[in-house]
């Protein structure tokens, strides 16, 4: 059949409930899903669970949706513990098992794009990093972004690389500002020797870093990437970079290595502070945690603290302190506790 004959059919069959059409256009989703036109079948069914949703669409999908998804985070879990135990086809079946229940569902469409950002955060800084995106973003219900993550890691484990390549790329369409996300991916494009791919997540990493550890994997992923490039002297600095912001097993191997290309018998000498910034600022490479996650974080602590949501404004302020050290900031966090207790 034509991929038009078969949307007539399908949509001859709903009835305008999400509750029993969500179902069925799965199971036809998963009947189509060897053809060739199977990912435009499952956009255009996407856009057709929409049109029977729009009056109420958060409402209405959700409610289909939830019976299979409030359960992810125990399943998440016991991915994690089946991980930790080596038992990693165990967690995989897990997984596929999470996709196989949502793949249909967020598709992007012409006129929406699929979105699960786990804070108000992220959600500000991808309308900061991606303004170009003209899209309506509608809300998974779920952090399909970590299942996705997890699957990478595992699928990496078994050395499926190139599917554990799809996993990470879908995570990253699902949440493209989740700093653990770029972490990961970083780690499969090391093992597929994709430096250019990988200089690219380092620099995402570093624009929606929440925490100094982040950025120093940011750094500590340039460094990976200069050496591989044998632009020593570029690796060097980076490495430096990364000590100021997280503390690594593999830093003194790593000195050590660069130390023996750059010509040194032992540790080369560290550039000072003024020699950072030229070779930052010639590599075009933000120097320092993200100011913009800075400063969307202390908006959305106001926000919260405005309407009395004192945890959740705590939340927020410490992640500004966490990459500004600021004084000022460790003062009202201090005040904020006071009033929370």
């Amino acid at each position: 059949m034509e991929l038009n004959d078969i949307l007539d059919e399908i949509k001859a069959n709903l009835t305008g409930d999400p509750l029993k059409d969500g179902p069925y256009l799965k199971q036809q989703a998963d009947k189509y899903k060897d053809e060739p036109f199977s990912r435009e079948l499952q956009e255009k069914m996407a856009e057709i669970l929409v049109q029977i949703t729009e009056k109420d669409y958060k409402t209405t999908l959700y409610t289909f949706l939830d019976k299979k998804n409030k359960e992810i985070d125990h399943q998440l879990e016991s991915v994690r513990k089946r991980f930790k135990n080596l038992n990693f086809n165990g967690g995989n079946k897990i997984l596929e098992e999470i996709i196989r229940n949502n793949i249909f569902a967020w598709n992007d469409t012409d006129k929406y794009t699929y979105k699960c950002f786990g804070t108000p955060l992220e959600y500000i800084l991808f309308k900061n990093l991606f303004e170009d995106e003209q899209r309506e973003i509608k809300p998974v219900n779920c952090d399909l972004a970590k299942v996705y993550r997890l699957f990478c890691i595992g699928l990496s484990q078994k050395k499926r690389y190139a599917d554990a390549r799809n996993a990470i790329e879908r995570a990253v369409e699902l949440n493209p500002v989740d700093p653990e996300v770029y972490k990961t991916f970083i780690e499969l494009t090391k093992i597929q020797r994709d430096l250019p791919t990988l200089k690219h997540c380092a620099e995402m990493l570093l624009k929606c870093a929440v925490n100094k550890e982040q950025v120093g994997y940011a750094y500590f992923a340039y460094s990976f990437y200069y050496s591989e490039m044998k632009e020593y002297r570029n690796a060097l600095a980076m490495l430096q970079m990364s000590n100021l912001f997280r503390e690594s097993d593999l830093y003194e191997t790593e000195l050590e290595y660069i130390g023996r290309n750059l010509g040194y018998s032992g540790e080369p000498p560290l550039f000072d502070k003024n020699q950072l910034m030229v070779i930052m600022n010639n590599e075009n490479i933000q120097p320092g945690p993200p100011a913009a996650v800075a400063g969307i974080a202390n908006h959305v602590a106001k926000e919260f603290e405005d309407q009395g949501e004192l945890k959740y404004a705590k939340y927020f302020y410490d992640i500004v302190y966490e990459l500004t050290e600021s004084e000022k900031i460790a003062e009202h966090i201090e005040e904020l506790e006071k009033k929370i207790k």
